[in-house]
């Protein structure tokens, strides 16, 4: 059917989860306003959504890179707990590289999972800049359009066998989004195009200077 253009509708509910705001923890200001970003690696945002499949209750927390829309950092569990959001930076660490991510901005929603000490001690080892909204959709757009994108062109179309297949065909896709979507906002590119752009003219630049 997928090579035919033809896509059917399931019954796969995938909602963004309540956000858990109300605690006494720290929550930090929002300090991505009226900012520009430039080059990759300056400002990535986080969110988790909840979806259903067979019957059983997932969330999905990521972490992407505003500048080339990349997807650096994922994870899927049956828990909405810190573990999520952590195991998420820590795959955005890997794929980038924690010195490369030094002073770069972190910015999520107010949930007491971001804002949880574990949460915080790891941002800090890793020297990024803390910034949060208070969880109105529109200040973190980008990562609400992506959830809205693995809806329609993944988990709502398709049928997993069992778990283990589910978080492996979500991953595919999100690695087929970095490689393959172009975006108009990235001249036509893929996110990893955009992000090799952008290095080679700042190679380009150095060697100028």
């Amino acid at each position: 059917m997928r090579e035919n253009n033809l896509i059917s509708k399931r019954t796969n509910k995938f909602r963004v989860s309540t956000t858990n705001s109300s605690h006494s923890l720290k929550k930090y200001p929002n300090i991505t306003k009226n900012i520009t970003i430039n080059n990759i690696n300056k400002l990535i945002v986080g969110d988790v959504s909840q979806f259903s499949n067979k019957g059983k209750e997932y969330f999905i927390a990521t972490l992407m890179d505003v500048c080339n829309r990349e997807v650096i950092g994922c994870s899927i569990s049956r828990k909405n707990d810190t573990n999520l959001v952590l195991s998420a930076l820590e795959d955005a660490v890997g794929n980038r590289g924690k010195s490369i991510l030094e002073g770069c901005i972190h910015h999520t929603d107010t949930d007491v999972r971001y804002c949880s000490k574990t949460y915080i001690n790891r941002l800090t080892e890793l020297k990024m800049k803390i910034s949060m909204c208070k969880g109105n959709a529109y200040e973190n757009a980008h990562a609400e359009s992506l959830f809205k994108t693995i809806k329609y062109q993944e988990i709502n179309i398709s049928e997993y066998s069992n778990e283990k297949e589910m978080i492996f065909n979500i991953f595919s896709y999100i690695k087929k989004y970095n490689e393959r979507r172009p975006h108009s906002s990235l001249k036509g590119m893929t996110p990893i195009e955009y992000k090799y752009y952008l290095l080679n003219n700042e190679k380009n630049n150095d060697n100028l200077s």
